[in-house]
């Protein structure tokens, strides 16, 4: 990592696109050039080609569990999605537990997370208290909306968008790590 402060890095694109499948890439690709990277990823789910929800994978752990669904049960909700608690929790607690890491993954901050809920102490914590490189996946539609959301702390924020992971022009990703 360059500099002093560590930056927080904003994957951006269009929903999908292929934001979670590109930063599952590089994160296998900085796990195995020995960095410690933590965190956790949203997958999409479809059955009969029909977005039906959100299955979460803990870094590091080979195994993806119910995030959201339609029908789900839970106590936060956006948009058509039921968030379930165990989940919440649990990307909470990999969350928390995060704040030696080299870098800390969270797919995704949007509209849940803007609303205080999601993985939104968790976030805010580890900015304020820890020195870890977060990457925070953010639709592109919202980049403006998680600035503002990110504007109390004093870290340089720098986008990439799917398109740059997607041309090879990330070279500025890797400098900043």
């Amino acid at each position: 990592m360059s500099g002093n402060i560590s930056p927080i890095i904003l994957l951006t694109g269009a929903v999908g696109e292929g934001k979670t499948t590109a930063l599952a890439k590089l994160v296998r690709f900085w796990k195995a050039s020995g960095k410690d990277v933590r965190g956790i990823l949203a997958y999409r789910v479809f059955e009969n080609v029909q977005l039906v929800g959100y299955d979460l994978e803990i870094i590091g752990e080979n195994e993806r569990i119910i995030l959201a669904r339609k029908n789900g049960t839970g106590l936060e909700k956006i948009g058509p999605f039921i968030f379930s608690d165990d989940a919440l929790a649990r990307g909470r607690r990999v969350l928390k537990a995060s704040a030696m890491a080299e870098m800390v993954v969270v797919d995704e901050i949007g509209p849940l997370e803007l609303s205080g809920g999601g993985w939104s102490e968790e976030v805010k914590r580890l900015l304020r208290e820890s020195h870890v490189v977060m990457i925070l996946v953010v639709r592109e539609g919202l980049i403006d909306e998680i600035r503002q959301w990110l504007q109390n702390d004093k870290r340089p924020i720098h986008v990439f968008s799917i398109e740059d992971m997607a041309s090879n022009r990330f070279d500025k990703l890797i400098s900043l790590l």
